[in-house]
Parts: structure tokens; sequence; C-alpha cells
């Protein structure tokens, strides 16, 4: 059979840049100077989950932002759109919209909903819409000023700073953006007021309610402030006691509920997956699926600050209740797989924490009232989400230091770093030598001076005034063989023959070293896809009689790949798709649709250096089945899933 690429050279050049980490928060400060301090989203978000969560040194796990994979739990206006290895991508619905429900309680006592209400806060006939914030990037060039809203969270400052209270300048390295005080609150430009809440009729509050809300984009990313906005509005009363009242009263207990009620305060909180052990996704092997346990430590030499050795429970495990009390004890783990925790600059590129069980309990005021003098929400909790997880905001533990020209403190946020993935897949993880892969830039880094693509299938060690080298764990380094080369993307191939283990890339160019860690591994397959729906990056090979015809798996509309249905009709109907991460594996077995498919060939494409192709039988069983998903497996490790339509 003849190894056709027709779709794939438009695939391999024209690979989607990772988004840079968004703007704006508010908090923290805990060294530098205190007074510019650096938004978790951007200075954090590279340790993100895919449902953007993460957790310090102590093995929290909480978020800063919208709990994506939370909100999809609870049918908060999301659509799955790619189940990767990785984690779920979803996107926002955008008909047949509906309230959204209680993601989480404050520790004042009220309660935060998803980013979708009445359009009319007080008219529950009104249309629903996206709830948007009243915050704005500030029109600014240099940072001598404070904004407004932020001056309580700046005891003994003045608006106007003094010198030596300066940030930096607007620039490159520090975009606005990526400080808290780089926003200002605008009355009525949003729905919201400046602690990110408003007094609205919802759905659990038919009479009314102060209300947060989480707030997203027009794309779905999160919004400054994201949550809370570095203040509460009311009595911050609650709290995380280190015992309860023997007055309380059991509402939830061990798998089981002992009474009913209407009240939100029980209501909301989240139990279905009370009895089912917290999972996470290695990034040490994505492969792996959803494991129930996970160690300190690592044959790679990563050793993680969190564990669990023990399969542990999920969710809210315990509810009570008083007269003025609701008390909420949880482990603090999520019931959907949590993970995979990727950083560029840790050994094998592996963010070194790793969720534990908190094992906290959470006292909810029942009747929350508005305060006299609001309070600063500082770091950590803020309250607690219904799954159980702790409630944070856009503080990020670090603000710049006037002396050192940088930032102190926690997160990173470095000047020069990349992110290095599958250029089939775009996930982080295991690279195996030989594989494409993609490197994108962190924190507005520059990777390369100019944009060029390579003339011939033989790709030169410069490109674009930048060249490459990887270093293997063995000490061994190689020149990277480049094929695109711009000042936000690189697509290179990882030198064949490297020993497996913690490795590194070091990108050259303009005088800069920009470097990344990864995890080299023997085989490691990725499948090239065409669309955010993962549609399968292949062609079809009829064999009628004899004779052998190339079919398309995909139709062009409006502009976009779409499935173009497969007809089996009897034939033999083979698939011929591309990936990259064999290493020096030539043998694979794949399902389509999860039946066992034939693979009569799986090995290097022929033309490409990286390049592997799969031959692929399309099982007679499958005809009339619609949208299927694909997936191989080489070397014990599974592909990402790509999928194709057949009629």
């Amino acid at each position: 059979m003849n190894k056709s690429l027709l779709v794939f050279i438009a695939v391999l050049t024209a690979i989607p840049a990772i988004a840079q980490p968004p703007g704006g928060g508010g908090g923290g400060g805990a060294t530098g100077d205190g007074i510019w301090r650096r938004n978790a989203y951007y200075g954090e978000y590279l340790t993100f989950d895919s449902c953007l969560g993460h957790q310090p040194g102590t093995g929290q796990y909480h978020y800063h932002v919208s709990p994506t994979c939370l909100r999809a739990q609870l049918g908060d206006n999301l659509v799955a759109v790619r189940t990767a290895r990785t984690g779920i991508t979803y996107a926002e619905q955008t008909s047949n919209l509906h309230h959204s429900p209680i993601l989480g309680w404050a520790l004042d006592g009220y309660p935060i909903y998803g980013p979708y209400g009445y359009s009319v806060a007080t008219d529950p006939s009104s249309p629903i819409r996206r709830i948007q914030s009243s915050y704005r990037l500030r029109a600014i060039t240099a940072r001598t000023t404070l904004p407004t809203w932020a001056l309580p969270n700046h005891a003994g400052v003045s608006q106007t700073l003094t010198a030596a209270q300066y940030g930096p300048a607007v620039s490159t390295q520090f975009p606005l953006g990526r400080y808290l005080e780089d926003y200002d609150y605008v009355s009525g430009q949003g729905d919201l007021d400046q602690y990110n809440g408003r007094f609205a009729k919802t759905p659990e509050f038919p009479n009314g309610t102060y209300a947060y809300y989480t707030t997203i984009d027009s794309s779905g990313a999160p919004a400054f402030p994201y949550i809370l906005a570095g203040q509460f509005y009311g009595t911050a009363s609650g709290n995380f006691p280190a015992n309860v009242t023997a007055a309380a009263t059991d509402f939830f207990n061990n798998g089981s509920y002992t009474g009913t009620s209407t009240t939100p305060q029980l209501i909301s909180w989240s139990t279905k997956y009370s009895s089912q052990n917290a999972t996470i996704v290695s990034p040490f092997d994505p492969s792996a699926g959803p494991v129930t346990t996970w160690p300190g430590t690592n044959s790679l030499g990563v050793r993680t600050s969190g564990a669990v050795i023990t399969p542990t429970p999920a969710e809210a495990q315990r509810i009570r209740y008083s007269a003025t009390s609701t008390y909420i004890t949880a482990n603090g783990l999520a019931g959907y797989p949590m993970g995979p925790w990727f950083s560029s600059d840790m050994t094998a590129g592996i963010f070194s924490n790793f969720p534990s069980a908190s094992n906290s309990t959470f006292q909810l005021p029942n009747s929350p009232a508005p305060a006299t003098t609001p309070t600063s929400t500082g770091g950590g909790p803020q309250g607690m989400w219904v799954n159980g997880v702790s409630v944070f905001n856009f503080i990020d533990g670090a603000s710049y230091s006037n002396a050192t020209g940088n930032d102190a403190g926690g997160g990173n946020a470095p000047s020069l770093l990349a992110v290095v993935a599958s250029s089939a897949s775009y996930e982080q993880g295991p690279l195996a030598p030989g594989s494409l892969v993609t490197a994108t830039p962190l924190f507005f880094t520059t990777l390369a001076p100019g944009t060029a693509t390579a003339a011939t299938p033989t790709w030169p060690t410069t490109l674009g005034g930048a060249s490459i080298s990887v270093t293997d764990s063995a000490g061994t380094t190689a020149a990277a063989q480049i094929s695109y080369a711009s000042p936000t993307q690189m697509n290179f191939r990882i030198p064949a023959g490297l020993a497996a283990g913690a490795g590194s890339v070091s990108i050259s160019a303009g005088g800069n070293t920009i470097p990344s860690k990864i995890n080299i591994q023997p085989v490691y397959p990725n499948l090239f896809f065409l669309n955010a729906g993962a549609l399968a990056a292949a062609n079809v090979v009829r064999v009628h009689n004899g004779q052998a015809s190339v079919e398309q798996v995909y139709q062009t509309v409006n502009g976009s790949f779409v499935a173009s249905p497969i007809a089996l009709n009897g034939d033999q109907v083979f698939l011929v798709l591309y990936g990259s991460g064999l290493g020096t594996t030539t043998t694979a077995t794949a399902t389509i649709g999860n039946v066992n498919a034939a693979v009569s060939y799986a090995g290097p494409q022929g033309t490409y250096a990286g390049l592997d192709q799969y031959n692929v039988l399309i099982p007679a069983s499958l005809a009339g089945k619609g949208n299927v998903s694909i997936v191989v497996t080489a070397g014990g490790k599974t592909s990402n899933a790509v999928n194709v339509a057949i009629q």
C-alpha cells in the first residue's frame, strides 16, 4: 500500500501555538515590596491542569479561577470538544443557556455562582447571559500609582507611589496584567461590583441574595478578577475549625443522607462522587490513565511534595449543621481525574507538587451579612467549592521588588522559558527519541529572531536565526533538526538515539538561551489531527475489486475541516494515520470505535524523519457507526484519540 501524505504537509507546518498565560489578579506579596502583586493566573498558569487546578507544596488542590471540570460535572453550560490523555477540552455553549449553579461558598457565607445569570439581576424572566466583571486593564505605561479599588489591600501606602515603590515599566517582560494593580475597577462597566458580586435573584434564592460570580471572557477563558476581588463583601465569619460543635446535626455522612432539606447551604454540596476514590492522571505517563494512588518519588528522580499511597475518597465526606452554621468535612480532592501537572523549569518538565488529602472542615455561616468594614481576603483558602476543594483567589504570593528589578516570592514567571509538546497531539508528557515536537514561548519569550520554513525534507539545525540542542539523562547533547522557526513557535525533531530519563531542550537565539525540561522515553505514540474536535489527519485507501484508490476523511466547510463520512460498501477500507513518537518500534495495535482493528504497517512514513505512519483496516462491523474514536498502542503506551465518521 502506498504511504501517501495528502493532508499531512499542511498539518506539519501549521501547528497552533499554546496560549500565553493571561493577566490580572490581586493580593499576596509575601515577599518583594508587596505593592505590585503578581496575578496568580499569570504567574501560576504554567502549573494548572486541564481543570485549572493545582496545589502548593502542602498538596492542597485548589483553583484560582473558574473551575472548569467542576462546572462540567454540575452541567454549567459547557460542552466537551475533545478528550485527550491530559484531560478534556470544553467549550462554552452558545445557545439554550441556563442559570449557573452554586459552585462554592465564600468565608462570608455568600454563594459563588458560575458565569451565567439573569441579564436583569432581580428579574428571573430576563434572558440568561454571561455575567461580566467591571474590571479592565489600566491605560498605563509606567507603574507609579495604584488603582483605587486596591488601596484597602495596601494599608499605609498612598495612591501616588514613591520612587522606591514603583513597579517596572510596561514591557514585553512585564506586560499589563502581570500584576493585580494593572487593573482598574470601573463601576457600571460590567454587571458586578468591586468584590466581583451583585445582589440578584437566583434559582436557589428566589427572593434574592448577594452572590459572587466566577468570570470568563467571550472565549470562555478566565476573566479578571476570576472569583473574589481581594475583599469580602460580607463579614468573613466562616473558618476552618479544628472542632465542630457537639450541637451540630448530621445531614450527610458515610455516603448516606440522614435527612432532607431545601436549604441551599445544605443541598448545594456535591456528594455524587463521595464514595469514589480520588484519581490523578500522572505527568510521568498520561497514557496510563487515571490512578488512585501516587507516591512522592519516581524513577525519573522527581520528588513530589504530595502523595496518596492508599486510595482516598473524593469530595465532601460529611455535612453537618447547627442553628447558625453549616459544616463541611472534605478530603480536598475532586471527584474528576485531577492532573497532569507540568512545569518546564522542573526536572523532566514535571511540576513537583502533587495533591494530598487535606481532611479539613469548613464552617459556613447560614445567615451572612454585609460587612461594616470590608476585609481583605489575603491569600490561601477563601471558602470551599461544592466538591470539597478550597476556593483561592487571584493572589500569587509574589510581588515586584524594586531593589532587585524582578519579582520575588511564590510562583514562577521566568523571563526566558519555553514549553515543548508533541507536534501531533499538542500534549505535554513523555517524548520519544526521533519524535516531532513543538516549542512555544512562556511569559512572552521570543524563540527566534526571524521566521523561516525548511526548504527540503532534510531539515537544518539552524533556522530563522535559532538553533536547538537536546541533552539526555546520560549527559549526551545533540543538535536538533528544525522544520519551522518563528518568534512564537519552533517545530523540530528530538534527535534519535538519546537515553531515556529526565532531559532538557535549549534554544539559542538572539544571544539568549531558552530552556525547557523534558521527559524522554523510548516510545510514546501521538497522532496528528485536523481540528479542535480531533478529526484524524489521515487518508482512506479503498480496495475494490483488487484496485486501490485514495479518499479523504475530511471536507472543507467555510474554511474549516469537518468529517467526510467513510462508506465501507463491503470493500477493504484502510485508514492511513500519521503520528510521531514510535521511536524504533515497528509494531502496534489499534482500536476503532473500541473494536480491535488490524494494523498492517506501523513505522516511518519515509519522506519526513520523525513522521510515523499506521495503516489500519477498518472492521466491516463498524458500518453505520457514525463518529468513532481511534487509538493506537505501541510499546505498551496508548496514543491520544482521534476520530473519523463511518457511514
